[in-house]
Formats: C-alpha cells, sequence, structure tokens
C-alpha cells in the first residue's frame, strides 16, 4: 500500500531486494578486498561486527562471485550446540566424505587427505566460511586446527573466513588460541554506515524503485541515521515503517517526528 502511495513500483529495502541490488558501502569494498586477498593467499580472515551491520551480506555476495569450477565454497552456519564431531561431520558431508562408522580421529584424518586431494589433484581450492562464529565452543575453535596443519604446517591448501560479533575476537586472542591467532593474516572490524552512506544508500534505494523525488527530509534522514546505529538490517526496518506510518497519516514527506514514532513501534 505505502508503496504505491510514494510512487514506488517496488520496495527496495525488504532483504531479497537488498541482495539483487548491492550497496557498495566502505565495509562491503573493504571486505571484499579482504576475500578476495585471503582467497589468493590461501591465509585465514577475522572479520567482526555488530548484530546488523551487513556481515552476512558481504559473505553472500562473495561466495556468488566465486567460479564453482576452481572453487569448492563450504559454507557453515554455527550455533551454540554444535559439538566437535557436529562441527567434523559438517564438513565431511560438504565435502561428500562417508561419516558413517567413523570415529573423530578418522574425520580429521579424511577432511585433511579429501581438502589436499581436491586442490593438488582437481585444482580446486577450498573455501570454508564460517558464520555467526562467535557461537562455537573453545572446543571446536581448537578443533579447527585440522583445517589448516598440513605438513608440519608448510602448506596452506584452503581459505579460512571466521565473520562473528565481536565477543569472537575476544575469545581468539586468548592463550589458549595461539595457533589460529598466530595465522590470522586479515583481522577486519565493521564500522557499519556512516551518516553520508544512510542518506546515500536511502537515494540509491528510492532510485531503484523509479523514485526521483525526495520523501524523507534532511531531518529525517540524519534521525535515521541516529537511530539505525548504523546498522543496514535496522535501517532497512526503520525506512518501512516510517513509510508505513507516512502513508497511515497521509504525509507526503517522510519528516523526523515520523521516524521517531516509527522507532517507537520498533522498540521492545
Amino acid at each position: 500500500m505505502y508503496s504505491s502511495y510514494y510512487g514506488m513500483c517496488c520496495n527496495p529495502f525488504l532483504k531479497d531486494e537488498s541482495i539483487k541490488y548491492i550497496y557498495s558501502s566502505s565495509d562491503y569494498n573493504e571486505c571484499i578486498n579482504r576475500f578476495n586477498y585471503l582467497k589468493e593467499l590461501r591465509g585465514i580472515g577475522l572479520f567482526v561486527g555488530e548484530s546488523g551491520v551487513g556481515k552476512t551480506y558481504v559473505v553472500r555476495s562473495f561466495i556468488n562471485s566465486l567460479n564453482k569450477d576452481l572453487y569448492k565454497v563450504i559454507y557453515i552456519s554455527a550455533s551454540k550446540d554444535m559439538t566437535v564431531f557436529d562441527f567434523l561431520k559438517i564438513i565431511s558431508d560438504k565435502l561428500d566424505l562417508s561419516v558413517g562408522g567413523c570415529y573423530k580421529m578418522d574425520l580429521y584424518d579424511n577432511i585433511q587427505k579429501e581438502i589436499k586431494r581436491l586442490f593438488t589433484k582437481d585444482k580446486v581450492q577450498p573455501v570454508i566460511i564460517i558464520d555467526d562464529a562467535h557461537l562455537l565452543s573453545r572446543e571446536v575453535l581448537l578443533s579447527m586446527k585440522v583445517l589448516y596443519d598440513y605438513e608440519m604446517d608448510s602448506k596452506d591448501y584452503i581459505t579460512l573466513i571466521l565473520v562473528g560479533q565481536t565477543e569472537l575476537r575476544d575469545e581468539v586472542k586468548k592463550l589458549i588460541h595461539i595457533s589460529l591467532k598466530q595465522r590470522i593474516i586479515v583481522n577486519y572490524m565493521f564500522k557499519g554506515l556512516s551518516r553520508e552512506e544512510v542518506k546515500e544508500y536511502i537515494q540509491t534505494r528510492l532510485k531503484l524503485a523509479n523514485v526521483n523525488n525526495e520523501i524523507f527530509t534532511k531531518e529525517a534522514v540524519n534521525a535515521l541515521y541516529s537511530s539505525s546505529k548504523s546498522s543496514p538490517r535496522r535501517l532497512n526496518a526503520l525506512v518501512i515503517n516510517s513509510l508505513m506510518l507516512g502513508c497511515q497519516n497521509e504525509a507526503k514527506m517522510i519528516d523526523e517526528e515520523i521516524i521517531m514514532n516509527a522507532l517507537k513501534e520498533m522498540e521492545i
């Protein structure tokens, strides 16, 4: 209803549309460049940021850019209850390895052999991405050694990307993870959208919906920036709620008051 009221041919602030039409924020560009750097060096990268800043969004875009004939992507969404065996089983499944009757050490051995075979024989580079890695237990993080410890640490066969919230970095800093920490060659912290990026993001999204006139006042854009806390996810939700309220009140322009009322409806 609000889309037609404001002359929008679609809603470019929905998740599906945001993924389809990428907005190249500073975080996005910085991360894509670092992902590609890791891909070339076959290194380990740590990427952290608060919830909703666009971490998974960038990961999806990077995965979509990889040539499936040259790269074997193993994407894992971590969970709190994931055990070491669960972790190894997921990797084994994604490598099409049989797990039935295998003990933990068998899984370690089979995974290492298959990763080496893919790289040396098939000329396919494994790229392993662990999302929500801050949820992983200490034991699972320690077991990750199976992915990067080859031939007395003389060979690198994979790219390993760890993505999570800021507590992941705090955990990796601990002495018990020194083996992993020493191998991390990229360590990036998401900053979120700047004030100027929030303004530019809204403008580019509206243009995708064939809207060339201003819908949000300058004060409204400033309120969106401060209220969204630099989070693209939160910004999209605020914009959608503001458009709904604006339509209900028959407002031709979305002002600061509408933004604040939309924010109140979102607060729990």
